[in-house]
Order: structure tokens, then sequence, then C-alpha cells
């Protein structure tokens, strides 16, 4: 069974890492299962999966083990060499034209996947032979702001299935794109891989940890609620509490803008950059807070909740969805944008151990259910529905 992919980019956010973690999952289990050489027992990644990728970098943070471990990894051809604003033309070009991917890839697949919502899923819908499958990870109407794409609606409408990460992205999908009610649209929360998670989490800190930690796992822009998390952690300062709080995730141009915001309110914040590893990361912290605007299906939440970690979410769609009632009961929810009400729950969890436990202990529970095993089961059923 050949499959295709299709990818803006393969960098370092949560949909490539899924990606990439499904992939190894079948190839691990290919490897150890194959009398069953099919999407049940496994994929032959090394023969059957080409990743085509519309912006192709060969340092973004997955790419050499695609390289390594795919049958291909390919892009548009650059036909003008480094001649760049020629070859941006020429990009344009294509992005106006995506049916000709049709030309670039003559082959045809069995499976035709746009792992990511926009462009990716536009060329993938007009790719010829084989059944198309779109993958949302995302709100579409808070990433939109509610404006309608024609050509995004196009090619959801000539796909022969959607994916979504939450049912709160299938609701958002249809908000905004009504006609899609009678297409087959599957909810898949995004797996962790729990085994993976646990030894790497074990690796050496390559900092030291003196106090009472909270850590934020995400790139560092605006809808990560990066802004309403500083300002609860100026709150907390002006109480006198002492505690550090850890950044972890990329994003230069946002980041210097918060430090010259908070400049007066940052010597117990480090700003760490992206990680390889960020396991050993949550594994030492003492709290977990994710402040987003909106998410689709927060991988970090999940991670976080495997390693027994406590968590303060945000009261956005997904994050109620992820960890349930019982938790908001336990007021690890804050009122998204809301410092105040996050800086509240951050001493809570600060000062009272019962609560820190508490939280950990109800996340952890709820881990159990996105298991990577569990996850390539319902693409194994989805896959067999679709009669190849």
């Amino acid at each position: 069974m050949k499959i295709l992919i299709t990818l803006l980019g393969i960098g370092g956010g949560g949909a490539e890492k899924v990606l990439v973690d499904l992939l190894k999952y079948w190839k691990h289990h290919y490897n150890t299962n194959t009398s069953q050489k099919n999407i049940g027992g496994g994929v032959d990644i090394k023969n059957d999966v080409d990743l085509f990728l519309i912006e192709q970098n060969p340092q973004d943070t997955y790419y050499q083990w695609c390289k390594d471990n795919l049958h291909q990894v390919f892009t548009f051809p650059h036909i003008y060499g480094k001649i760049r604003f020629l070859n941006k033309m020429w990009k344009q070009k294509i992005y106006k034209n995506p049916q000709l991917i049709n030309r670039f890839i003559p082959q045809k697949y069995d499976i035709n996947i746009g792992f990511l919502e926009g462009i990716s899923t536009i060329f993938i819908s007009q790719k010829e032979g084989g059944k198309k499958i779109g993958y949302i990870h995302t709100s579409l109407n808070e990433a939109k702001k509610y404006r309608r794409d024609k050509r995004e609606l196009e090619a959801y409408l000539r796909l022969d299935c959607i994916i979504c990460v939450s049912h709160f992205v299938k609701k958002s999908l249809l908000d905004i794109y009504p006609e899609l009610k009678n297409k087959l649209i599957e909810v898949i929360y995004n797996p962790i891989d729990r085994d993976n998670i646990l030894k790497k989490a074990q690796e050496k800190l390559p900092i030291k940890k003196e106090k009472f930690t909270f850590l934020q796992v995400g790139r560092l822009t605006k809808e990560k609620g990066l802004q309403t998390l500083l300002e609860a952690n100026e709150i907390l300062q002006k109480r006198g509490l002492e505690f550090e709080l850890w950044l972890v995730g990329k994003g230069d141009r946002y980041e210097k803008k918060l430090k010259t915001q908070f400049a007066k309110s940052l010597e117990n914040v480090k700003f760490l950059g992206f990680q390889d590893n960020p396991y050993t990361y949550m594994n030492s912290c003492d709290c977990l807070i994710l402040a987003s605007h909106y998410e689709g299906c927060p991988l970090v939440l999940l991670e976080a909740s495997t390693l027994k970690k406590a968590i303060i979410a945000s009261d956005i769609p997904t994050n109620l969805e992820l960890l349930g009632n019982n938790f908001s009961e336990l007021h690890g929810f804050f009122k998204c944008l809301d410092s105040s009400n996050l800086a509240k729950l951050m001493e809570d969890v600060l000062t009272n151990n019962n609560i820190q436990s508490q939280l950990a202990m109800l996340a952890f529970k709820h881990s159990q259910s996105f298991s990577i095993q569990v996850y390539e089961n319902k693409i194994q059923t989805l896959l067999s529905t679709l009669e190849f």
C-alpha cells in the first residue's frame, strides 16, 4: 500500500510530532509483525511512504529522521537554482494552481494524506488516484478569524475523509463550513507515546532547578497566552512569592517583545528556547501551565499528564474536553485571558501540596485514553472503512 503525505514543512510543531510518532509506530510494528504487511500490521515506511514538503528545509527538526527512514522526501523543483525572486514567483504560480501537483508527482498512491489544514490539504485534494484524507489540527474559527476560504472549502469537499483532532475542532470546522455536514468527518485525538516520554523524562536536566517551578511548553506566539502568564507572574512577584517560571519554545520576535514589556519582572523567568527533549523539563517542574487562547488538541497537556504533573490550563473548549469536568471542580482551569484568575490558581498550587497532588493524579487518569496504540487502531479502522 503506497502512501503519500503532504506537509508545509517538517519542523518541531505538534502536528509534525504526531506524524513522526505514527511513522515510528508503523515502522516498529511492521518490523515485529512482518506477516501482516498492511495498515493493521504496520507499514513498511522505507518502501511505501513518501513525504512531500511544500517548503523543504533540511534544518527542520524531523527532516533528517524522515530522510533516513522514509522511501522519499521531496519538494517542488527549484527550476531557477539560487535565484530567489524567480523561485518565489515560481512558487506563487504553483500555489495558485494546485492541480500542478500531478505534474510534479505523476505516480499514483493508494492513500493521499494532507496532514495539516490549509495549503497541504488544498494540494492533496487535487491529487489524482487513490483516496484523499485531510487533517485538521486547529480551530479554524479562531485561526482564520471566522473568514471563509473558497479554495479550502472546495478542497475539503473533494476529500474522502476529514480527520479532526478533537470534537471542538470538528465543531469549528462545521461552523465555518456547514457545507461539509454530510462528509465523513472522524474525531481522532492526538496520541502520546508513553514509553518514549517516560524514557526521555529520565535524561539529565540541562539546567539547575532551585525553586518551585511552573513550566509552559509551546511556540512563543500571542495565541499561546504568554502575556497573560507573564502578567500573572508579575502579580505573584509583587506578593513576594518565590518560584521560577520556565518557558520552553521558540519565537524570537515575540520573545523580544515580551522581554521589553515585562523587563522589570523577569528575574525568575527562564526563556529556554526550543528543546529536542522537553520531557526532562516537564518531569522536573512542579506544575505545567497552558495559557493558550485556543488549541486543537494540545499534546503538552497529555504529555504532562503522563508524567503525573499538576496542570493549570485556560478554560478553552479543547482543554475542557481533554481534562474533563472533574478537573474543573478542582479549579484546574482559569478564565482565558484573566491574569488575576491565573495568578490565584498558581498561588493555590504553589502554597498547597494537597491541591498540587490532586490535580496531578486526576490528570494522570485522563492520560490513559490517549496512547499511540489506541490512536493507531482508530487510524486502521478508518482506513479499512474507506475500502481502498
